[in-house]
């Protein structure tokens, strides 16, 4: 690490940014106006996070028989069907069978018993790509887009983990926000697979960091006893932005149309860069105490606060002149040497990269099953979306109570159960089915959605994004496995349902062997991060004596 590195680490160091951010009023208009930009930016991310879900969603189709029909025949169920193809499951949709007497009339025709494989299918729908690219018996190449959108995830989060850390989180939220809008729209005018499934890629390698760069803009803006709330209100954005995303595709069910409407007004996050200020902790860690200090002025004319005495001096002191530094210190190092060299930090790593592994894996697999439920896929989506609400609650109420690591751990034994229990239901019960389900849903919801705060609490300022980036992409390969479940399905019913539950129970083991953060400032550096275990860090400041406004979004 450098000397102006080196100094500026320890500026953040003696800088109490949570204080400052307590004395700027955490609900006023400067904060509420930045909320409100941020919200729209999760919104959006909500609309694109698992569009795979309805855009490569399987239709019912069927063998074209070609002796009865011709191959531009749009009857989907003509009175001969039935006796032409097998009678269900996979060889009904990818095999057929030929009349006896290729003379006679369909409709009253004897078919043999002798299988054929198809050559050409009729699809009942032509709203998703697995008509437009007659990919019928082809159920590898449907379920390999979420795949493929995964993988995007897992190399886009450490791309834009560093651009947020080395640039700025506002730099790479918008960057991450336009060129989804930009790339994404580019779907709409695919003429092939092999197309669309590149500019999917190409699509999530740029936009899948919108979501965690607008979450550490939103927690950087707090003091520490609002996170959990800030954890709540951008859960609530998620939720709304997975209804309208629902909504819409029901609305707009043509997957060209929906991409048309949907992709394009993303271009407009461009106008952030007038109108969303920096991190205010990020600037100071980075020693831009000038730009920091300007936005802090901003802040205290627009919510009408006025400064301690102690923060001004603080503020106004000539920043530290890193020229002075005649030896570079020995024990600064670069990012992830430091990271290398502290066993701590490496082994929240390692514990933290499997808590996102369970999360993306049994969050998005339960998500994808969703829309093979019973009942209109559009609804039962809607249906498992809502229930998240529960759990958004549920933390906003428990996490400032009961802690980070019981609360956690209670939502991955309870998801790991709920899952391992749905095996020894009886199929004479679906309802029982459904309701653990359901269960199991909220309760992963709930560890997701508290994991992100937890995790940012784990690490220091200067690295928080790119070791949460590095977390989540690690988590990736979860999502990454998890649209191939319907497919082990076929194999073996009852395995992917254990393979959800014992991860989430391996999950809340590894909770209890790290620290409670509950009641502790956010730390500025590695020292700090490594400390919270012992309770060395500085506790947050006391707030009786600060003026703010209480009032929740």
């Amino acid at each position: 690490m450098s000397k102006v590195a080196s100094a500026n680490e320890r500026m953040a160091a003696t800088f109490d940014t949570d204080r400052l951010m307590h004395e700027l009023g955490q609900f006023r208009r400067f904060h509420v106006m930045n909320y409100f930009l941020l919200a729209l930016t999760v919104f959006a991310a909500a609309l694109y996070a698992i569009n795979y879900v309805f855009l490569a969603a399987d239709v019912p189709y069927r063998c074209v028989v070609p002796e009865c029909e011709t191959f531009n025949s749009t009857e989907y169920s003509p009175p001969w069907l039935d006796a032409a193809l097998p009678a269900g499951g996979r060889d009904r949709r990818c095999s057929r069978r030929s009349p006896l007497d290729p003379q006679q009339s369909c409709d009253g025709a004897t078919f043999s018993e002798e299988l054929q494989e198809c050559d050409r299918w009729l699809y009942a729908s032509n709203d998703t790509i697995v008509a437009e690219f007659n990919l019928g018996c082809q159920e590898w190449k449907r379920t390999l887009v979420g795949t493929i959108h995964n993988i995007g995830m897992l190399v886009s989060l450490p791309i834009f983990g560093y651009i947020s850390d080395r640039w700025g989180r506002k730099r790479a939220l918008i960057l991450s926000c336009t060129l989804v809008g930009a790339i994404g729209s580019l779907k709409a005018f695919s003429i092939s697979y092999e197309m669309y499934v590149i500019i999917e890629f190409l699509e999530t390698l740029a936009g899948a960091s919108a979501f965690p760069a607008a979450y550490i803009l939103t927690i950087e803006l707090l003091g520490q006893d609002k996170r959990v709330l800030t954890t709540a209100f951008l859960g609530i954005v998620l939720v709304i932005g997975g209804l309208s995303f629902a909504m819409l595709a029901k609305t707009f069910s043509y997957w060209r149309t929906f991409i048309l409407v949907v992709y394009p007004p993303s271009l407009l996050f461009l106008s952030y860069i007038y109108l969303l200020p920096e991190s205010i902790r990020w600037l100071l860690s980075k020693g831009y105490k000038e730009e920091a200090v300007a936005i802090i002025m901003k802040a205290v004319k627009m919510n009408s606060v006025t400064l301690s005495d102690e923060t001004m001096k603080q503020l106004n002191e000539e920043k530290q002149r890193p020229v002075e530094q005649k030896k570079e210190d020995p024990e600064q190092q670069g990012l992830w040497m430091q990271v290398l060299r502290s066993p701590i930090i490496m082994m929240r790593l390692a514990i933290c990269s499997w808590w996102w592994i369970t999360c993306t894996f049994v969050f998005y697999g339960l998500a994808i099953n969703s829309v093979s439920l019973a009942g209109d896929k559009y609804t039962n989506y809607m249906l498992v979306v809502s229930v998240e609400v529960i759990a958004v609650v549920t933390n906003a109420l428990v996490l400032d109570r009961v802690g980070r690591k019981r609360t956690l751990l209670v939502a991955y034994t309870v998801c790991g159960l709920s899952c391992m229990a749905i095996t020894f239901v009886p199929k004479s019960l679906p309802w029982l089915v459904t309701v653990l389900y359901l269960v199991g849903k909220i309760a992963i919801t709930q560890a997701f959605s508290g994991i992100y705060m937890y995790t940012s609490e784990l690490f220091p300022t200067h690295a928080r994004h790119s070791l949460l980036g590095f977390c989540s992409m690690v988590g990736r390969i979860g999502s990454i496995v998890a649209p191939q479940m319907p497919l082990l399905a076929i194999y073996v019913e009852w395995l992917p349902s254990v393979l959800f539950g014992a991860a989430a129970l391996v999950a809340g083991g590894l909770m209890l062997t790290t620290p409670e953060t509950l009641n502790t400032r956010l730390p500025d550096t590695i020292k700090e991060a490594e400390q919270i275990a012992s309770r060395k860090i500085r506790p947050a400041p006391p707030t009786d004596d600060i003026q703010m406004n209480d009032s929740r979004l």
